[in-house]
């Protein structure tokens, strides 16, 4: 994604651990709560998107990255995933205001692509096998749009994809981002990850899925 070393700023979505001088543009469960006391709901993709699209225009930045395992109980409530107590993020997103090209974050081959049907699901999505001399876990990359790609070798940097839209569900239903997830036992017959993990399933669930930040800073 261009510029992404260089213009990205933190967006924290776990409630708790909201500084209290943060600014307020920057401050998503203040957004929250100003939305509900208007009578909007703030967890549509395209309330998400206002918040993130001003967030990023103030703070000049390009992308807001989220932290991997962070807890978005509040931003789940009322979902599946909060009713299983599944709400630590096994991830990490990059949110954008623009359908950003997605680039291979390494050099890999893509071994898998697909689509996750319905509202809150992955959407378009591809899983990539980096060089063995790199890892030997796999990188999944979802809420994509639907021009994949082919089931080739590419280098590092080479453009594979695009950020998917929330309409249509193109991207799952979510607001405009990439999820970043790194599988360690990969399948054909279950490609894709679970995406959120209980706190007492925790632990195991980091060695499944592994902290991916060291493909995307590095």
């Amino acid at each position: 994604m261009p510029d992404l070393h260089s213009r990205f700023e933190l967006m924290i979505l776990d409630f708790n651990q909201i500084p209290k001088d943060i600014a307020d543009f920057k401050n998503i469960k203040l957004f929250f709560e100003n939305s509900k006391r208007a009578g909007v709901d703030p967890k549509q993709p395209e309330n998400r998107q206002k918040f993130n699209n001003n967030f990023i225009e103030k703070s000049n930045k390009r992308y807001l990255l989220s932290r991997y395992t962070e807890d978005r109980i509040e931003m789940l409530r009322g979902s599946k995933i909060a009713e299983e107590g599944r709400t630590f993020h096994l991830g990490i997103d990059i949110f954008s205001k623009d359908l950003e090209p997605v680039s291979a974050p390494c050099d890999c081959e893509i071994v898998y692509t697909g689509k996750e049907e319905g509202n809150h699901g992955w959407g378009h999505f591809v899983i990539i096998k980096p060089n063995v001399s790199i890892t030997s876990d796999y990188i999944f990359l979802g809420h994509l749009s639907k021009k994949l790609p082919s089931l080739v070798r590419v280098s590092k940097g080479q453009v594979i994809g695009q950020l998917g839209d929330y309409k249509e569900f193109e991207n799952g239903g979510w607001s405009r981002h990439l999820h970043v997830q790194l599988i360690r036992d990969f399948s054909i017959d279950n490609p894709m990850p679970i995406g959120y993990s209980t706190k007492q399933g925790l632990k195991q669930n980091m060695i499944k899925y592994p902290d991916p930040s060291m493909f995307i800073f590095d």
